[in-house]
């Protein structure tokens, strides 16, 4: 007889209490005694997420040197030379090509969408790509070069610049999804016969 490979899971009401009663514990905002309930989602799902990401992505955005004696490259080392050309990179180029980049998704701001819904959320994807770069970049600048007399606002910025970036990589797969989502109910014109000839110079 083959033994089962299952495992039973028993969740009681008085370990779902024991859970969220440590979880209420470890809350530090204002008037958490009372409204806890709203606090734990916003724990859970928002800050928890931003804080276990902001070091490994400022780990890889400030990654400039390898480990002695190490076997092998890092996945992503970008090693900081130091030279004008990469400050001018970093800091311009790479933004400006992020917002037009964005704004080309801001083209299909009235374009006809099947729901409310879908056009509400094809406009809030194509705003956080076009604008989030620029507010990186600030944050970035502010980080690099600010000299901070209020101790807690070095900190702050590195949590804001994480949450920027988990809500751009939340926002670029919203927007992949859309594209694809939308192709069940094109307009019209979309199935009109185009003679591109008429258009294209020919021999």
């Amino acid at each position: 007889m083959l033994s089962s490979c299952y495992v039973q899971l028993t969740i009681s009401p008085s370990s779902i209490n024991t859970f969220i009663h440590e979880q209420r514990r470890r809350l530090n905002f204002p008037g958490d005694t009372y409204i806890w309930y709203l606090y734990l989602p916003i724990q859970w799902f928002l800050v928890n997420p931003v804080a276990v990401l902001v070091d490994p992505l400022f780990g890889i955005a400030t990654t400039s040197t390898i480990v002695a004696n190490s076997g092998h490259v890092p996945m992503f080392y970008a090693p900081i030379t130091g030279s004008n050309h990469q400050i001018t990179l970093i800091f311009f180029v790479l933004p400006a090509v992020a917002v037009l980049f964005g704004g080309l998704h801001c083209i299909g701001w009235n374009f006809d969408f099947p729901t409310d819904i879908e056009q509400l959320l094809w406009r809030i994807g194509s705003l956080a790509i076009t604008s989030i770069p620029s507010m990186l970049f600030v944050d970035g600048l502010m980080i690099k070069y600010a000299n901070f007399r209020l101790m807690w606002l070095g900190p702050m910025l590195r949590i804001v610049g994480g949450f920027l970036l988990v809500t751009y990589m939340l926002a670029r797969p919203l927007l992949l999804t859309q594209a694809v989502v939308l192709l069940r109910k094109q307009p019209e014109s979309a199935f009109y016969g185009i003679n591109w000839a008429d258009f294209l110079p020919h021999v």
